[in-house]
């Protein structure tokens, strides 16, 4: 990571003006168009957590000010940040799951099936240190328009994103996304490349989800 001079940053301030607020964050959603990426992630039997959570990776890793984080006062910007996620259990309860980020799906695809069966076999509730992460929520039992979630200083800065319950609307497969940020690193431009990034990826999934060994 990169220590990024808060004197000469371009947001400073932006920064001053939210960082010490009581709710520094804002949080937004969108609905991402699925159809090609559902019918794709369908055909290879390579699973739609996995690619979608992979193209989120890969949206949020492109957009520079969603890798930033204030860690004891200064300002760094990470190379890249893993995803982390959450992992249902069979007593209804949910493990975190800490996944990384790769270029390749087939190697994000291979290292996440194994963390998942490690968490499902020995849940981790570890909160500690995260600032080189992103969060995912997984809800596919129902659709929003809109999403909130827990807020610490401590990881105050970490984006988290929302995965919501798909549904059909004009022949289309729509997908409600959320995402948390916080507004003294964070803008409505910057959740917007996300989004574009994304939804981009989403339209032209063979491109990005290279799929070796399809699973039988």
């Amino acid at each position: 990571m990169q220590k990024l001079d808060l004197s000469t940053y371009k947001r400073r301030g932006l920064f001053a003006a939210f960082k010490d607020r009581d709710i520094p964050f804002f949080s937004t959603s969108s609905h991402i168009d699925i159809t090609g990426l559902k019918k794709f992630a369908d055909a290879h039997r390579c699973g739609f957590f996995l690619s979608i959570s992979f193209l989120i990776t890969r949206s949020v890793n492109l957009v520079p000010e969603l890798r930033h984080r204030v860690i004891d006062g200064d300002l760094f910007e990470f190379q890249k940040v893993d995803p982390g996620f959450t992992v249902l259990m069979e007593d209804e309860t949910f493990s975190f799951c800490d996944s990384r980020y790769f270029d390749s799906f087939e190697a994000y695809r291979r290292y996440s099936e194994i963390k998942i069966q490690e968490v499902r076999e020995c849940p981790d509730r570890n909160t500690g240190e995260k600032h080189h992460m992103f969060f995912i929520t997984n809800l596919p039992w129902f659709s929003f328009t809109s999403m909130v979630h827990p807020y610490d200083r401590q990881h105050g800065y970490i984006p988290v994103v929302s995965i919501g319950k798909y549904f059909q609307q004009g022949g289309r497969l729509l997908l409600p996304i959320g995402i948390q940020v916080n507004h003294a690193l964070v803008d409505g431009i910057h959740v917007g490349k996300f989004y574009q990034q994304l939804s981009d990826m989403c339209e032209s999934p063979e491109l990005w989800l290279s799929v070796e060994n399809p699973k039988g």
